[in-house]
């Protein structure tokens, strides 16, 4: 075990953090101008052509930007290091589809990890290691039926989701698949661009209903005719993070695909 655990240090891209989440996503549209203002100097936006390319299920709405924004319930989370295991808890991040720009001129097509809303203190001060810019929440409020889950933080967000279908798929729909295929950027409190990779393998994928309003930095993001949700449980791993050129030119090829 003490020799995986130096294996697993010794190679950055292979997972480190691992766990399973029953998870909402749902499709969010953001102003482009008013996302513009807060993101990090090295993040921007894709062009049209690359979005419809990378992102066909997605519907082109002018003037906003797509982006995900996912309500895990987080259970088994444990990094294959210590092998401390956290408690359950609940996490909600928006997660955005960007071009990331290096000093060097390179370009790479991520996703931008901006924010989480967290109920669980250890979670937000572990997440600092990841670059993530997690706000701890503790009135963050949760309700659940067998087929319903609804997330209220007051003055922030609402939102609720319905199962609609009893049949499972096999696979999530490909804006969200795609999103957690790409390398993760996070732009840190130390004013840091840090990179990992992470995979979801998904047990069971429902369609749902959508009902949803986040305010955030003077723009109310609400579901409408162009968004779509899925409910999800899934296993996921999260490598270490890295710096750019550890990322994405390493000299250690275990782990890189």
């Amino acid at each position: 075990m003490e020799e995986s655990k130096e294996y697993i240090a010794q190679h950055p891209h292979l997972p480190f953090l691992t766990g399973n989440n029953r998870s909402y996503m749902v499709v969010g549209y953001y102003p482009r101008e008013a996302l513009e203002k807060f993101l990090p100097r090295a993040i921007s936006i894709p062009s049209d052509e690359v979005m419809a390319e990378t992102y066909p299920t997605v519907k082109k709405v002018e003037g906003m930007h797509p982006f995900m924004l996912q309500f895990a319930n987080c259970h088994n989370v444990h990094d294959l290091m210590s092998e401390y295991e956290l408690r359950p808890y609940e996490e909600i991040q928006a997660c955005f589809p960007a071009t990331y720009t290096h000093k060097n001129g390179e370009q790479q097509h991520c996703m931008y990890v901006h924010l989480m809303y967290l109920e669980y203190l250890l979670g937000v001060i572990g997440g600092m290691y990841f670059g993530l810019r997690k706000q701890f929440r503790p009135t963050m409020r949760v309700e659940e039926t067998d087929s319903s889950r609804s997330w209220m933080i007051p003055n922030v967000l609402d939102a609720g989701f319905k199962q609609t279908s009893t049949e499972s798929k096999e696979e999530l729909n490909p804006f969200f698949a795609q999103l957690f295929i790409n390398p993760a950027v996070t732009f840190s409190y130390f004013c840091q661009y840090r990179f990992y990779k992470q995979r979801v393998h998904p047990k069971k994928v429902l369609d749902v209903s959508p009902d949803y309003e986040w305010r955030y930095k003077g723009s109310a993001i609400k579901n409408n005719e162009n968004t779509f949700a899925t409910y999800s449980e899934y296993h996921f791993s999260v490598s270490q993070v890295m710096k750019y050129d550890a990322y994405f030119h390493p000299t250690d090829l275990v782990g890189v695909e």
